[in-house]
């Protein structure tokens, strides 16, 4: 977690700017710029984060990666033939909808308009439906003839009409700052003004 004196230096300074000016976003407008080019450096990087999943805000930055794919997903990737890495940015779909920009005069909005965008930065389990069509049942078999797993076989004649699966997603959040970001940010309010 990062040092809570750096917050409460810029929180101090955020105040005092209010208080002295009606209309701070020429400085918003640089910090937010700055908070967009942290955000890319998390992509960048494969994380900057302190590692404590179950705590995690704008200020857990620090040092540690992502966790890497999981092997099942590494293995669909090579099958469909897609790149390993980047990870959370393989098509660009997530950090296209992340938008940093001032919001009146006196704040910053920082959001992810993207589905999977918030399982990504906090992580957590999805347990999708999914039902079990005639198709499936055919892969099921081809799957069975080809490995000779027993699996396979098992799910070619379950009874079940729908699979339930448990897919856990592990935090790897791309909304962090470090302390270097906090005080770049400082560094830019203090000779802004």
């Amino acid at each position: 977690m990062i040092n809570e004196q750096i917050i409460s230096q810029l929180n101090s300074v955020f105040r005092t700017l209010k208080s002295q000016y009606d209309d701070l976003t020429p400085v918003l407008e640089m910090v937010s710029a700055l908070i967009d080019r942290a955000i890319s450096a998390n992509f960048d990087e494969r994380g900057r984060l302190d590692g404590n999943e179950s705590d995690i805000t704008i200020f857990s930055g620090g040092s540690q990666k992502w966790k890497a794919l999981a092997s099942s997903t590494k293995e669909k990737y090579q099958k469909l033939g897609w790149e390993l890495e980047p990870t959370l940015n393989r098509t660009k779909g997530l950090m296209s909808t992340i938008e940093v920009r001032p919001q009146g005069k006196s704040s910053i909005i920082i959001s992810a308009n993207s589905p999977y965008a918030a399982i990504h930065q906090f992580g957590g389990t999805l347990k999708p439906i999914i039902p079990i069509s005639l198709k499936m049942r055919k892969f099921f078999w081809a799957k069975y003839y080809e490995t000779g797993q027993e699996n396979w076989k098992a799910q070619a004649l379950t009874k079940k009409k729908e699979l339930k699966p448990l897919i856990h997603i592990p935090a790897r959040p791309y909304i962090t700052l470090t302390e270097e970001d906090l005080e770049e940010i400082m560094s830019i309010i203090t000779f802004s003004y």
